[in-house]
């Protein structure tokens, strides 16, 4: 017998979900109309947008650095924010040597070889517009090693900052601009990553805060005041000067990806795919009039039972430990 001999690599389009889901409709091939796939694509997107209140999408989960600012109390997180799962606040060591700078270019020798220094987060405080970035590494500055290439956004007098995916000793280090300019007033090459857990509180317990505008270089609280397109964290103590070179270290939860055309693929590891096609037959029943209303109290059992099992699924397997406090009951 002959096997594919490949694994996870049938393209599930957007397509391919809507079609799936109005086969199960039973609507015939010819009643599909330009209407009726704006309607399952509307459909597909409050359906996905409808799992964020139903626990915690493992891939949903992403890390994100944000900047401190001296005297600016809150934290804007990135469109698309359900909440924060992790959040601690990181201070870096420094490492410096000689700057050679370019219009397109910031090189920092670190001395002899056996000076050779490991860099593992890049911060870039722009002068002009952002621009993207190539992060380098060179034993003898003549060769050179890309460690990953990065396009954020941003304006002048805002941070960025950069995780590399690998550190490793080196004698040379660069930021190159991939295009235009690299307007900058200053980068900040740090190591060892020290990360301190941040303290969630309530409103209740910042509103009653005596002063709110208290400076600290270590802002270790925050109130997650979850607006409408993006929450926002408010510090406590707010940054000072001192703080402006650290970050803020979240693992949030999004949102999964917008629906987009029609070719592409939906954002649902292909575990979820069974669920999602099912979920988005029943809700295409309820809405679409060429459906026998016979059919909604099956694809809704179906639905149900297909959501079961994924949700069932979506865990880590990681160990759990339970610690109780029996100390009340020792002493």
């Amino acid at each position: 017998m002959a096997y594919s001999n490949t694994v996870s690599q049938t393209v599930f389009t957007t397509q391919r979900v809507i079609d799936n889901a109005v086969r199960r409709c039973r609507i015939p091939a010819e009643q599909i109309t330009a209407e009726t796939i704006t309607i399952a694509n509307d459909l597909l997107y409050l359906l996905l947008s409808d799992l964020a209140n139903q626990g915690v999408p493992l891939w949903c989960i992403q890390k994100c650095i944000y900047p401190l600012y001296e005297g600016t109390p809150t934290v804007t997180t990135y469109t698309g924010t359900v909440d924060l799962l992790n959040t601690n606040l990181r201070t870096l060591q420094e490492v410096t040597g000689v700057n050679v700078d370019t219009s397109t270019s910031h090189t920092v020798d670190f001395g002899s070889a056996s000076s050779a220094t490991a860099v593992s987060s890049v911060g870039v405080l722009w002068s002009a517009a952002s621009v993207p970035v190539s992060l380098q590494r060179s034993v003898d500055g003549v060769a050179w090693t890309i460690i990953q290439n990065e396009d954020q956004t941003a304006a002048a007098g805002e941070w960025t900052w950069f995780d590399l995916s690998s550190s490793v000793a080196t004698q040379y280090f660069r930021v190159v601009a991939i295009s235009g300019t690299l307007g900058f007033t200053q980068i900040y090459l740090g190591n060892t990553p020290t990360e301190i857990p941040m303290a969630r509180m309530n409103r209740d317990d910042f509103t009653n805060l005596p002063n709110k505008t208290f400076q600290s270089n270590r802002p270790l609280q925050f109130w997650l005041d979850r607006q409408a397109q993006s929450p926002v964290m408010n510090l406590w103590p707010v940054p000072n000067a001192q703080a402006t070179v650290y970050q803020v270290v979240t693992w949030l939860q999004r949102h999964i990806m917008d629906v987009g055309s029609m070719s592409q693929q939906v954002e649902v590891p292909q575990r979820w795919y069974e669920a999602i096609v099912s979920m988005l037959a029943a809700k295409m029943a309820m809405e679409l009039m060429d459906v026998d209303p016979q059919f909604i109290p099956m694809l809704d059992a179906k639905a149900a039972q297909a959501l079961a099992v994924a949700q069932a699924e979506e865990r880590d397997n990681s160990p759990i430990m339970i610690a109780p406090n029996i100390s009340m009951y020792t002493r």
